[in-house]
């Protein structure tokens, strides 16, 4: 329980940030999948589009500062690799 006003606030404010952060993570793991589904089944560029939105949305992600850019960099370059091998 906060003491103080502002530590009300601040409360408040994490309990937003958490559910914004949890929000993102999810759809970052949808389009994900999604990119690897039009992998398995390539339908000409909607591949290429799923995949560039992905990295899209992972970099921004990143640059915004809900998950850190190391990681952001990792998941995008197992994502690149995936696709490139079920493209074969």
């Amino acid at each position: 329980m906060a003491n103080t006003k502002s530590a009300a606030k601040n409360a408040r404010k994490a309990v937003r940030r958490h559910e914004i952060r949890v929000q993102i993570k999810s759809e970052l793991k949808t389009v994900r999948k999604n990119a690897l589904n039009l992998a398995e089944n390539p339908k000409g560029e909607e591949v290429v589009n799923a995949t560039n939105y992905a990295v899209k949305k992972y970099a921004k992600a990143a640059s915004n500062g809900y998950i850190h850019p190391k990681t952001a960099a990792r998941k995008i370059s197992r994502l690149m690799k995936a696709v490139n091998r079920l493209q074969k």
